[in-house]
């Protein structure tokens, strides 16, 4: 099968599995809650998914803005599964089987992310990674962080997560909290970005 082909599946299932996921929080919690950043993440990467199949699947080229949502939104899923597995489960009593497998949580923590990172280093085709993409690539978890600070700061909501609620902790924590989320984010942008250019050169 070409790669094509099989990009396309790939991110159609992707398209798929995240319509069912945000179906199934709709009918189990009556709402989606839009303040996390998983729920972010996974819609960035649907969107981008499903932009990604009407041009490669109607032969055009893929613009250069399409590769910039398609790198972010891969780096946002990369960075919503590390930070479960890194950071969310050792906060909960490393409780993985409930937040890799719990209803949704098995489609937005672990199967899409899986999924968007597989496609998007080794069968999407896309433009080349340049280093400085790597900024880009962290450009929205930055924002997410920059606005969700800025609002518990002025308590106009708590959290969402643990290290967000800057009234529960240590003005220093917060800081370094950031720093850490940051760095990774930045750290999975250059190695998805060094992958997917090492994959297309060694074809």
């Amino acid at each position: 099968m070409k790669k094509k082909n099989v990009s396309i599946i790939l991110n159609c299932i992707l398209v798929v599995f995240e319509i069912i996921a945000f179906i199934s929080t709709i009918i189990v919690h009556k709402k989606i809650g839009i303040q996390y950043y998983t729920e972010q993440s996974n819609f960035l990467a649907m969107c981008s998914s499903l932009l990604y199949i009407i041009f490669i699947s109607s032969s055009k080229k893929i613009p250069r803005w399409l590769y910039f949502f398609k790198y972010i939104s891969t780096v946002c899923l990369t960075l919503t599964f590390f930070v479960v597995i890194l950071i969310l489960a050792p906060m909960y009593n490393f409780n993985y089987g409930y937040l890799l497998f719990h209803e949704a949580m098995i489609f937005v923590h672990l199967l899409c992310p899986i999924i968007g990172i597989i496609t998007f280093i080794f069968f999407d085709e896309l433009n080349d990674y340049k280093k400085k993409d790597s900024f880009i690539g962290t450009f929205y978890t930055f924002l997410y962080a920059f606005v969700f600070i800025i609002l518990n700061v002025l308590k106009v909501l708590e959290g969402p997560y643990p290290f967000l609620m800057v009234y529960k902790q240590p003005i220093y924590m917060s800081v370094l909290w950031c720093v850490v989320i940051l760095a990774l984010s930045y750290s999975l942008s250059i190695a998805l970005g060094k992958l997917y250019i090492k994959k297309r050169h060694n074809q």
